[in-house]
């Protein structure tokens, strides 16, 4: 029974009652008749009834009014954020649970305090900003805050208020979002981080759409690389800077990539603006971004790697070749030693057995024999000594600067007799003021062994002259005979150290064929180079260079 029916209900019981006062002081006298006093009975009761059934519906509102008033509670004390009602000063007149607990106190001790105590005082102009919009706009305003609860501890939390009709207090709603910002942070924290390596890594970096290949981002090492400025990279296709020139074989691999999610390429050729080949190692990965896939290229430059591998790999191939030449030098040393040994074990082995009945004359003969093939021997193991020490390194190299003329003439000393003994003239052209830096001992070697091979080559009566020229900073010495001569084929012969040239001179002069291999390396020691110039019956000239 609804409240109104209860009150006109008892108005019409009333007015009966007043009514049937009235009758009585009336009619004192007079008693009432039997039907009305039942009649009077059953009016009682009905309007007994009538107020047990209100009665019960009073104690069903009432208990439902309770719940709901509990349900209310529950759900304003325990929701999963705070709530708070704030005066226009920012003083709190209530708040539940929620918000006592993320303000560490109990909610008796919180109202009528300060919220803005808990604010910190670099958020605190957001928050008074945020209370001013909140009564004077009279709309729904939001604001982010960091409130100091634990000491130096911040939580960041989100507000958002409206004012009441009154407009004298804001209900307002707070959000811990603690660990939303941390994230931020901490992301923020990473892409500085990405950014910082992006920007001052030592490779080229490129970002590229996944879909279309149009360029995203580039750091600066990749265009100082390539020679572009960012604005002329941007928004363009990665085959459109002269990664590679076949546009299809580019769209082939860029296809590959969008399938496989990651390509290697070990050795590209890239073209720089200016037109510049480099060799560049690419390395590409497709990821997420924002839910977009990108691609990620990393461009080494490899140029200077290539070079030194093509370096190395010449070097393994010139090492092979002259260990092979080595083998076969030493396979020829063996041989040419072979041969002195084998007359000079055989002479020997025939005075040995024969001497008593040889007559002076004979076992002289046998001796100059012996003798001329022990000196050979020696001078090919002293030249193949010389030269081991040479390759190993242990050859002592002391240039200094001196008159080239005096090192001569010393040398030529050396060789009188035997030119002498063929009537030859050895000419000294050098002009006495010509200096050279060179090892003395190894200058001494070349030329001795030049003048005496223009001596074993030259007829009676011949000559050989030295002469000398200065060219671009570097003395070209020349050793010149009036011999015998040599065809194209025997002149391609010298100076290797594979094939050890050797032959009789004019007067059956043997030779170890180790003199010009020498010369060579002493040569190539001062960083100059030997060769020779020859024509049948017209002579040779041997020249090398040398420091000035």
């Amino acid at each position: 029974m609804k409240k109104s029916d209860v009150i006109s209900e008892t108005a019409s019981l009333r007015q009966r009652a007043e009514k049937q006062a009235k009758q009585r002081n009336s009619i004192k006298n007079i008693l009432p008749s039997v039907p009305e006093m039942l009649k009077l009975i059953e009016e009682l009761e009905i309007h007994q009834v009538e107020l047990e059934m209100q009665n019960e519906e009073l104690i069903r509102a009432r208990s439902a009014a309770q719940n709901s008033a509990e349900k209310y509670t529950e759900l304003y004390d325990f929701a999963p954020v705070g709530y708070l009602t704030l005066s226009k000063e920012g003083k709190i007149i209530d708040l539940n649970l929620t918000a006592a607990k993320m303000l560490s106190k109990e909610r008796s001790r919180l109202k009528n305090s300060l919220f803005g105590f808990f604010v910190s005082n670099d958020t605190k102009p957001f928050y008074n900003l945020f209370l001013g919009f909140v009564f004077n706009n009279k709309t729904k305003e939001t604001c982010e805050m960091t409130l100091l609860i634990h000491g130096d501890i911040p939580m960041y939390v989100e507000i958002t208020g409206i004012v009441n009709k009154n407009g004298d207090h804001c209900f307002a709603t707070m959000v811990d979002i603690t660990q939303r910002k941390r994230a931020e942070e901490a992301q923020a924290v990473s892409e500085t981080k990405y950014r910082r390596l992006f920007e001052t890594a030592k490779d080229g970096i490129i970002i590229l759409d996944a879909k279309s290949g149009m360029i995203l981002d580039v750091n600066p090492f990749m265009t100082e690389m390539l020679g572009y400025t960012e604005e002329q990279l941007f928004e363009r296709t990665i085959w459109e800077i002269g990664f590679f020139k076949d546009i299809d074989a580019n769209h082939d691999k860029f296809t590959e990539l969008q399938k496989n999610g990651y390509v290697h390429y070990e050795d590209l050729p890239l073209e720089t603006r200016d037109g510049r080949q480099i060799n560049v190692e690419f390395v590409s990965n497709v990821y997420l971004v924002d839910k977009k896939k990108v691609i990620q290229c990393n461009i080494r430059d490899i140029t200077e790697r290539k070079r030194l591998q093509d370096s190395i790999k010449a070097s393994q191939a010139k090492l092979k070749e002259l260990n092979i030449t080595k083998d076969k030098f030493f396979s020829i040393i063996s041989h040419d030693l072979k041969s002195p040994f084998n007359g000079i074990l055989g002479f020997s082995d025939l005075l040995k057995e024969e001497a008593n009945e040889m007559d002076i004359s004979t076992i002289q003969e046998f001796a100059d024999m012996i003798n001329r093939s022990a000196l050979q021997v020696y001078h090919l193991l002293e030249g193949l000594l010389s030269w081991a020490r040479i390759q190993q390194g242990q050859m002592p190299y002391n240039p200094s600067l001196m008159e080239l003329k005096g090192v001569v003439n010393e040398t030529i000393e050396l060789l009188i007799e035997e030119a002498a003994s063929k009537k030859i003239k050895i000419i000294n052209h050098l002009p006495n003021d010509l200096m050279v830096k060179a090892d003395r001992d190894m200058l001494k070697t070349i030329v001795r062994n030049l003048i005496s091979n223009g001596i074993k080559f030259t007829s009676t009566y011949g000559a050989v002259e030295i002469k000398a020229v200065e060219n671009n900073g570097q003395v070209e010495v020349t050793v010149k005979d009036t011999g015998k001569g040599m065809n194209k084929e025997n002149l391609d012969k010298l100076f290797k150290i594979d094939i050890i040239y050797s032959t009789k001179g004019t007067k059956e002069e043997s030779g170890t064929g180790m003199g010009l291999i020498l010369c060579k390396e002493f040569v190539e020691k001062h960083g100059g180079k030997i060769w020779a110039e020859s024509e049948i019956a017209k002579g040779s000239e041997f020249k090398f260079t040398l420091p000035r």
